[in-house]
């Protein structure tokens, strides 16, 4: 692939640039590097020990020290700024998954990196690059370069054999998801059909049929329904879609489909996954975070089915989900900068953080890009392994089963070529003259979203007075706002 050709360029242009430096020098004055690592809310028991590993390679090759500063998942939001206000220094951070890169720039979180990426960094992003620009300045870099998602329904393939469950090959109407439910509470099986978690994301059910303008989260900007056509910016809560949605998640609450106290019992859909509570979940495969990964963090063995028209899309939210940026306290952005290309340009360094230590962690197969556990260990029992994110060029890393070297030498199916792309990809909303207006929405989307998605109330008589308050908050300027740049982008690609 050129991507594979590409990376082996670099890092030979790479080794040949360090040699010229001193080694010696390097380890004296390496500068210490805070790498936030997202977590499932407990650290890996060999993190430190993967951490020294890394700095084996990092110190002598640009001089840097990394420290993993790990964070749990639900404290994602609330970290950075409360770091920021304790003046507690983190530089290389996780800037898409629960928020977006222009969330943090307009927070004063994150900083500018265009001056410190190096032309064949921006390079190898392609026009991923473009995702992560806010104004002229670029502010995130895009986790994976293979950047298309899907949406699917995740389900345990053992409890469907062991039931005798039919499984569609997609699932697009509501009639075809009462099919698969249905069969689950008349099977006798002890676990619900699906959790809906706390709500978030949950139009993943719906399809994955719009662009949120790269506000997958909360969806407060508005959105694009027709991704390869449309250009006008609409208020998601307020279309027949989300009603629609809103009303099948309800039918399925009364139903006894839906994990009934998923919005509060603390558990995310992947703790109810692994407790075997439920059958099935919603979420979004990608090749930086595919089956085998899903099936990795969840300890059972997952199936999927596509969902709508199982298109792969590649949006601004989606090149965005696992990007990274440096953050505002960084001290000294250009190593951290340079850290970042040996991350995408080492096949070590990417394999640490994927999956750890060979030989402790993973054990190769001749000839294979695919690895299994150690003998005596699995996913349950492995001391890491469990983070949330995408590290470097996955072109020629090393990958778990199911996935086959087949996937891997078809990774770019995930890329620009294969995909349904938004024709909006790159397009950035700057919310900085509505911030106040965004703020308050989202408090509304908080205060009403979840409840309608996992279908706790009645969208007849709920969905008016969100749409009140959402209209009281200010939606309707940021969407002009919204609209406003949107065609002032679209005018300047013309």
């Amino acid at each position: 692939m050129k991507r594979r050709v590409l990376a082996g360029l670099m890092t030979g242009i790479m080794s040949i640039g360090l040699l010229a430096g001193s080694v010696s020098v390097y380890a004296e004055d390496a500068y210490d590097m805070n790498m936030e690592i997202i977590t499932y809310g407990f650290d890996d028991v060999d993190l430190q020990e993967v951490e020294d590993a890394v700095n084996e390679i990092s110190v002598p090759e640009v001089g840097v020290r990394v420290h993993f500063v790990t964070v749990p998942i639900s404290e994602m939001m609330t970290k950075l700024p409360l770091m920021a206000a304790s003046n507690e220094k983190i530089d290389l951070v996780q800037s898409g998954l629960l928020t977006t890169p222009a969330m943090l720039a307009n927070q004063g979180l994150i900083q500018p990196m265009t001056d410190y990426l190096s032309d064949a960094m921006k390079e190898k992003a392609g026009s991923l690059i473009h995702a992560g620009t806010i104004g002229d300045d670029i502010y995130a870099y895009p986790g994976t370069l293979y950047a298309s998602s899907c949406a699917l329904f995740l389900y345990d393939t053992e409890l469907a054999e062991e039931y005798n469950i039919e499984i569609p090959e997609i699932l697009t109407t509501a009639e075809d998801y009462d099919a698969l439910f249905s069969q689950i509470v008349e099977s006798g099986m002890p676990q619900y059909a699906v959790s809906l978690g706390d709500g978030v994301a949950a139009e993943l059910s719906y399809g994955h049929n719009f662009d949120s303008l790269g506000d997958a989260t909360y969806i407060a900007n508005g959105c694009v329904l027709d991704v390869e056509n449309g250009t006008e910016i609409v208020n998601w809560y307020a279309t027949d879609e989300y009603k629609e949605m809103a009303e099948m998640h309800r039918d399925w609450f009364e139903k006894g489909y839906a994990l009934p106290d998923s919005i509060s019992n603390g558990y995310s859909v992947f703790d109810s996954m692994t407790q075997g509570q439920v059958f099935g979940y919603f979420g979004k495969c990608s090749a930086g975070s595919n089956l085998a990964y899903w099936s990795a963090q969840t300890g059972k063995n997952l199936g999927a089915i596509p969902i709508g028209d199982g298109s792969y899309l590649l949006d601004t939210g989606s090149a965005m989900n696992t990007a990274w940026s440096i953050s505002s306290s960084c001290e000294d952005p250009q190593k951290t900068a340079d850290f970042l290309e040996l991350m995408y340009n080492s096949k070590e360094i990417t394999d640490l953080l994927d999956l750890g230590i060979e030989g402790k962690h993973y054990v190769t197969r001749e000839g294979s890009h695919i690895v299994d556990y150690p003998e005596g260990v699995d996913a349950s029992t492995v001391g890491y392994g469990h983070t949330i994110g995408t590290y470097g060029d996955q072109t020629d890393a090393y990958f778990r089963e199911p996935l086959t070297d087949e996937f891997v030498d078809n990774l770019d199916l995930w890329g620009e070529g294969n995909a349904k792309v938004s024709h909006l990809m790159g397009y950035t909303f700057d919310s900085s003259e509505v911030s106040a207006e965004v703020t308050a929405v989202i408090a509304e989307i908080g205060k009403y979203g979840p409840a309608l998605s996992c279908g706790t109330v009645d969208p007849e008589t709920t969905i008016p007075k969100f749409l009140e308050a959402l209209e009281t908050a200010g939606m309707s300027k940021i969407i002009e706002e919204n609209q406003k740049q949107l065609d002032a982008w679209l005018a300047a690609q013309e």
